[in-house]
């Protein structure tokens, strides 16, 4: 019950910071409307039977004071109503929206690893029901309030004639709340978990439907139906295993109902008996009648919406879950100063190996490598010989399961992670595509210089995008993409240039590209990368590619292996070896004959 009622008290404070004063009275409306202006006509109504009851002659004056009460109760009411009424769709909205910025920047503070995580994509899903919750968790607890207030009163009502009434009604009540209780306990992983695997597949189908670049194969092979009948199997098998379990306590619901309702005849029975009997007037027996109900109601109502804040309760275990959510990286509490000697630093693996959470194979094992400071670096190979997990573990998304990693002698996890990050530009095969402005796809490599447009020019030019930026029309502020309005889309090797004009504007003393050239035509690569050779001496460049023209000028090229280098050398050398790289050379270049 602490919890329940303590999570009332935390939903309440984030309806708070959402509307600020107007939440406090909206909910002061909402009691008002749901409580105490039935409590003063019930005042008021009674005040006015006792003054019929008193047998004197009574005039207009002896009823003013009580007219007076329920025309400014009456205006009050009208007063804060219409107010409540016209901002509470914005109540709604800024609720709502507060608690999507509150998970966005939660995201925002989290390592990628994180996201890697099937169980973290599971439980980010489950936050589609958590707005809902929390809206309906605080209309609940206000329920709650106001019905314990008219509990109370119906109470004090009914025990005056008939103090019997309240132990009948309330103890009929518990079976309900019990078996409602077990209902929604039973349900709940059918509105949590299960809920949130298939709301995970609805999502993937609608952005395998929607999405520029996955509609059209879909178009192609139609096989838009097959995916809906997979989520229509998916659906239903859900409700199949759903129905089941609210079957077996369907039987007990109806069940204590009908206790309720029996006990609720019983009282009114012994009501209708003092009448008969002529110890009740017609309107005592009404007001009795009226307010037996208001307790039977009052008594479910606080026990059922407690019952369903309790399961409700869960939805926002999740949501603080996901804010308290650790990341999967431990950073030092006192780092040390990135060693800016020399720069690039030099990078070491020493003896590294490493298999991702929950694997037991090992991707690397007992790797070793150093990159000296203004080395140009490509690693080659096959799918799934660790060339990404290399990267990964040089930008520390995950620490190495074994072994160390230094940077100019330093172990990088004693490093602030935040400085690392401001020594390396990337541009990664799956690159963001911003659906903003041109030149906000530039600035946000660097915002600290995002108005020096040189550095905007320069990397627009080194990156190759200038050879379309004349034919949008509005320039560097046109908007790019088709998301939002007056947006125009760019082809795939238009978004690259941009996105790689991202990587160079940051003009960092690492620059790491994943396959940075996939999107672009043979003679815009050649350009990009003569460039890169004479405009980045003083920098790290390490590259992951499968076009070995990408590659071939590269002062050393790694060959990787089943997590392990199998060869190493420059272009000629590696040839001259005769081994792997010159078989998936030769390969690649028939393929141009």
């Amino acid at each position: 019950m602490k919890k329940t009622l303590g999570y009332g008290f935390k939903v309440f404070q984030i309806y708070y910071k959402a509307n600020g004063r107007w939440a406090i009275l909206d909910i002061i409306e909402r009691l008002y409307d749901t409580t105490f202006y039935p409590l003063i006509q019930v005042y008021l109504l009674a005040r006015l039977l006792d003054l019929l009851a008193s047998g004197k002659q009574l005039s207009f004056s002896d009823i003013t004071s009580l007219i007076i009460v329920y025309l400014t109760a009456s205006l009050l009411k009208v007063l804060i109503h219409y107010i409540a009424l016209i901002r509470g769709p914005g109540y709604e909205f800024a609720f709502n929206d507060y608690i999507e910025l509150q998970l966005d920047q939660k995201l925002n503070k989290l390592d990628p690893a994180v996201f890697e995580s099937t169980k973290f994509q599971t439980l980010l899903a489950q936050m589609n029901g958590v707005k809902g919750s929390m809206s309906s968790y605080l209309d609940r607890m206000i329920a709650v309030l106001s019905m314990t207030v008219q509990f109370v009163t119906a109470t004090f009502v009914v025990s005056t004639k008939f103090p019997v009434f309240v132990p009948i009604i309330v103890f009929s009540t518990i079976p309900l709340y019990l078996s409602l209780d077990k209902y929604r306990d039973d349900t709940w992983p059918f509105m949590s978990k299960e809920r949130g695997l298939l709301e995970r597949l609805f999502q993937y189908i609608r952005y395998t439907f929607s999405n520029p670049s996955t509609s059209k194969e879909v178009a192609i092979f139609k096989n838009g139906q097959i995916l809906l009948e997979k989520f229509k199997h998916s659906h239903d098998r859900y409700y199949q295993k759903f129905s089941k379990v609210y079957r077996k306590t369907l039987i007990t619901i109806l069940l204590s109902g009908f206790v309720q309702l029996g006990a609720f005849v019983i009282t009114q029975a012994l009501n209708l008996a003092a009448v008969f009997a002529g110890k009740l007037a017609i309107g005592q027996f009404t007001l009795y009648f009226q307010q037996t109900l208001n307790l039977a109601k009052s008594s479910e109502v606080v026990l059922d919406n407690y019952s369903s804040m309790n399961m409700r309760s869960r939805y926002i275990d999740q949501y603080f879950e996901i804010l308290n959510y650790p990341n999967s990286l431990v950073l030092p509490d006192k780092p040390v100063p990135f060693p800016g000697n020399p720069k690039p630093p030099v990078l070491e693996f020493n003896n590294v190996s490493f298999k991702y959470p929950d694997s037991k194979r090992f991707i690397l094992k007992n790797f070793n490598l150093t990159i000296g400071s203004g080395e140009r670096v490509a690693l080659v190979g096959e799918n799934g010989a660790g060339k990404s997990t290399l990267i990964k573990l040089i930008l520390r998304f995950y620490d190495p399961t074994e072994g160390e990693i230094f940077l100019n002698k330093v172990n990088i996890k004693d490093i602030n992670l935040d400085d690392w990050y401001k020594q390396i530009g990337a541009l990664f095969q799956d690159f963001i595509k911003y659906q903003f402005t041109f030149k906000e796809n530039v600035i946000y490599g660097d915002l600290s210089k995002q108005n020096d447009m040189l550095a905007i020019q320069k990397a627009i030019q080194k990156s190759g995008a200038d050879s379309y930026l004349k034919d949008l029309p509005k320039g560097v502020d046109q908007i790019v993409g088709k998301t939002f309005e007056s947006g125009v889309d760019l082809s795939g090797g238009q978004w690259q240039k941009l996105a790689l004009a991202r990587a160079f504007f940051r003009d960092a003393p690492i620059l790491i590209l994943d396959e940075p050239t996939s999107a672009i035509d043979a003679k815009a690569e050649y350009e990009i990368f003569q460039r890169v050779q004479s405009l980045q001496k003083d920098k790290t460049v390490i590259i992951i590619s499968h076009r070995f023209s990408t590659v071939r000028n590269a002062d050393r090229i790694l060959v990787l292996e089943g997590g392990r280098i199998v060869e190493e050398g420059n272009h000629k050398e590696l040839m001259g070896k005769k081994g792997l790289y010159e078989e998936l050379f030769t390969l690649q270049a028939q393929g141009y004959k």
